[in-house]
């Protein structure tokens, strides 16, 4: 099924054939470029990186830095209330954290954001790994209409909201502002919409202007009384909105953002919108219901009305943050739109998965059909025109989603709606430009749970579903039910003026699959977590037999099977966007960027940046070497059950370190790690039992080699000499699978008798604790949320440089 859009009139854009495969290429093009080395280290032929001492490396000449790639959004696929997941900060993520929200680290912070049925509850709850969480979305959640849900003064940094939304849209070009002439061509006809003005004298043709309207305007509050009165009539003139949209001046409301909850914004003027796609924001815990609630979850479009003299470039960027937040409430959101307005001119600004644009300004007073169409747009009754996807709509009840109903195709092809799950989260990624994944929870005709998810990729990406096609009916990842493609493109919504470089256009595509349980982080037993992560392994195996190279190894892209028993299903592993063709043990194209947080990347992986040094495909072992480091964050960040380590993610400590920006400084950090080079640490928190430490001592024993040999291949400079030696150390792939599974099955065994499980005792040794780095500390910006814990040492803050002669 293809949406329609009225307003489409089949214009395209020119795209740049070159874009990489990432997804998210252009998420971090100029903001996340790693610093310039002064003196970047030079390898010889050989790396002695397993020796004690770390003799200086010898200087090459300053080399330009690669771009960094960026880290994509992880969908989540399953939520369970209260269980947040283990936010980790991505590269581009982190850099704007640290300017969008460096007035905030000295504000009151609110208590992080829980779901429970279909109100957004704002109450304290487990912070996984030491971080903030990132807001969760449900289909029927809406944010708070005031401050008094969390009891903290809200404080308002607007120039650190346009800092945070630019910083997500990337490049925001400027299109000429005739191209407005264009939009909504099929809202009404010139010929009606001049009956309507000569009739109702708004306009005066003779003088070529509006009426009541004060031409270079000296009192604002004036000029947005008399374009409120405007806006109205042109509405309920020409509108046919039946009453679903209502002018209201919001200069005095609050309207919450989901990404920064104490921020808010206080538009000039809002389409207030009710209908399927349109819930209130609503008071948690209120006796009753708010007296005309409005927030970014019910409104059609925002304005801005700035006079002539006052107008500024920020104040059209600003609009950029209204789209943004609209996104994120109105979770079927396809495009935003807003407008800025003056008492002679309009000024759009647009945005949608591949960015966004903004127009030069338009003269009101001499267009004026055009002026009333995007007036009619922006409030349109038709919530496609407004840039709604109508194949997903809510029952609407004293202005609650109480019902909710998604259309697709099933596995012939044919149309089929389903029913949303209310009780279950629906899930998104916190970005605008991007691949914009969002997860549908919904349920069959039979009552059967299954997920719905809609992604965004670009032209050069392999669409995940021709590789989920190739992993039907694999044990150990995901199954597709049915897909169903080319719902819209980004490049539909560009003018025929529009020109960029750094466009790419987007395709909408989406994918029923069938619904497993939580998260790999939302384990119950340590046997449990260490039985999951071991079937996706096998599960990772299979995959690779089928062809495909998974690509994005991560704790939230396995989760637990419908079945938990000896024998079942154990662990899924899921997320094929990233995946790529393989034609054995690596992928078939050679990648300029590699998706994933510096946390999970294997030292090959964060070494692809360092320009002294050749560039090979990725490979089946990069993936199995992010397992370990999936295996180390469970087992450093988190002292229990649904009880993560409150200080796993410091400044210094293991686990930033090995997601630290800067690729060098994550790189030499997970190989002292490996090779145990650095000082002596403490192991693991208490809880863990010895067959876990002992389980990632060995796995860290099985990963060393491998990582010491391709670091030797990679110094090669002849090209057929790497190719050689890399099929030797492929032709053992086999053997490289069997060994780890086998290592789970040991240390499952172990777990599985009686006292297996018992928390190691204080004081108590294992193998892993005799050296190398540990984990302690908290993210700056939450550690006075977290309580103190001494169970982990500090470790230098500088890392170690690998020894290279």
């Amino acid at each position: 099924m293809t949406i329609s859009v009225k307003e489409i009139t089949g214009s395209r854009v020119q795209t740049r054939s070159q874009a990489r495969l990432d997804p998210a290429i252009r998420q971090t093009k100029e903001s996340t470029k790693p610093p310039a080395r002064a003196k970047p280290t030079t390898l010889k032929k050989t790396r002695a990186r397993a020796k004690k001492s770390t003799p200086k490396s010898p200087r090459a000449t300053p080399a330009q830095p690669r771009t960094k790639p960026p880290a994509k959004p992880s969908p989540l696929h399953a939520l369970g209330p209260g269980n947040d997941r283990p936010f980790t900060r991505s590269v581009a993520a982190a850099q704007r954290a640290q300017k969008a929200l460096r007035s905030a680290i000295n504000a009151p912070l609110e208590p992080p954001q829980a779901i429970q049925g279909d109100e957004e509850v704002l109450v304290p709850t487990q912070l996984p790994l030491g971080k903030a969480p990132t807001p969760k979305h449900n289909s029927s959640r809406d944010e708070p209409t005031g401050a008094q849900s969390t009891g903290d003064a809200p404080y308002l940094d607007l120039e650190g909201q346009r800092r945070t939304a630019l910083a997500d849209l990337q490049d925001v070009p400027t299109v000429d502002g005739a191209c407005l002439k264009d939009l909504y061509n099929d809202v009404t006809s010139d010929q009606d919409i001049k009956n309507f003005l000569v009739a109702s004298s708004l306009y005066d043709y003779t003088r070529g202007c509006w009426t009541g309207i004060p031409q270079a305007s000296k009192n604002g509050r004036v000029l947005h009384t008399s374009l409120s009165r405007l806006i109205e009539a042109i509405i309920a003139g020409l509108g046919d909105v039946n009453g679903t949209r209502e002018v209201v001046d919001t200069r005095g409301a609050k309207l919450f953002h989901v990404d920064e909850p104490a921020q808010f914004s206080s538009p000039d003027m809002a389409i207030k919108a009710t209908g399927p796609s349109f819930a209130e924001p609503r008071v948690v815990n209120a006796p009753k219901r708010a007296e005309n609630p409005i927030g970014f979850s019910n409104v059609a479009s925002v304005f801005t009305i700035k006079r002539d003299a006052d107008v500024s470039e920020a104040d059209v960027d600003h609009l950029a943050v209204y789209n943004r937040q609209i996104f994120f409430r109105q979770l079927n959101r396809l495009f935003a739109r807003s407008l800025l307005i003056t008492e002679t001119q309009v000024r759009l600004l647009h945005c949608d998965r591949s960015g966004a644009y903004k127009t030069t300004a338009l003269n009101i007073n001499d267009h004026p059909c055009t002026f009333v169409r995007l007036i009619l747009g922006l409030s349109s009754a038709q919530e496609a025109i407004l840039g709604l996807d109508t194949s997903v709509q809510w029952t609407i009840e004293a202005g609650v989603k109480v019902a909710g109903t998604i259309r697709t195709v099933d596995e012939s092809g044919k149309g089929i709606t389903y029913q949303l799950r209310m009780d279950r989260p629906c899930v998104l990624t916190q970005a605008v430009l991007g691949r914009g994944t969002v997860c549908w929870m919904a349920k069959d005709r039979d009552g059967k749970q299954i997920i719905i998810k809609d992604a965004w990729r670009v032209d050069e990406q392999i669409p995940e579903y021709t590789l989920l096609e190739r992993a039907k009916g694999i044990p150990g990842v995901v199954n597709m039910i049915a897909f169903e493609d080319d719902r819209m493109q980004t490049k539909n919504l560009r003018p025929e003026s529009f020109v960029s470089n750094d466009f790419y256009n987007r395709t909408m595509s989406r994918v029923t699959m069938s619904c497993y349980g939580l998260h790999l982080y939302q384990f119950t037993s340590q046997r449990q977590m260490i039985a999951a992560l071991r079937d996706a392994i096998q599960g990772h195996f299979n995959l690779l037999r089928a062809g495909v190279l998974h690509s994005d190894v991560s704790a939230e892209n396995i989760l637990f099977g419908e079945d938990d028993s000896a024998v079942g299903l154990r662990g899924v592993l899921i997320d094929l966007d990233m995946a790529r063709h393989s034609n054995g043990p690596t992928a078939e194209k050679l990648e300029d960027t590699h998706p994933g947080t510096h946390l999970y990347q294997s030292v090959c992986l964060l070494d692809s940046w360092n320009p002294v040094l050749a560039r090979v495909p990725r490979d089946y072992l990069d993936d199995l070497e992010s397992f370990f480091y999936v295996l180390c964050h469970l087992l450093y960040g988190y002292e229990g059950v649904n009880l993560p380590a409150p200080r796993a993610f410091s400044s210094g400590s293991l686990l930033a370190m090995w997601e630290d920006m800067d690729t060098e400084t994550a790189s030499n950090r997970k190989f002292v790690y490996l090779t145990r080079e650095g000082p002596k640490i403490r192991p693991p928190p208490m809880f863990w039992a010895s067959p876990c430490i002992d389980l990632c001592e060995k796995f860290r024993k099985s990963v060393f080699p491998v990582v010491v040999t391709k670091a030797k291949i990679r110094i090669e400079r002849d090209a057929a000499t790497r190719k050689t030696l890399f099929k030797q150390l492929h032709d053992q792939l086999e053997r490289h699978y069997t060994d780890i599974i086998a290592l789970f099955d040991a240390a499952l065994e172990a777990l599985g008798k009686p006292g297996g499980e018992v928390p190691r005792r204080e004081g108590s040794e294992s193998p892993s604790s005799s050296s190398g780095s540990s984990s302690n500390g908290s993210s700056s910006t939450t550690a006075r949320r977290k309580r103190e814990s001494g169970a982990m040492e500090d470790v230098e803050m500088t890392p170690s440089k690998r020894s290279r002669v």
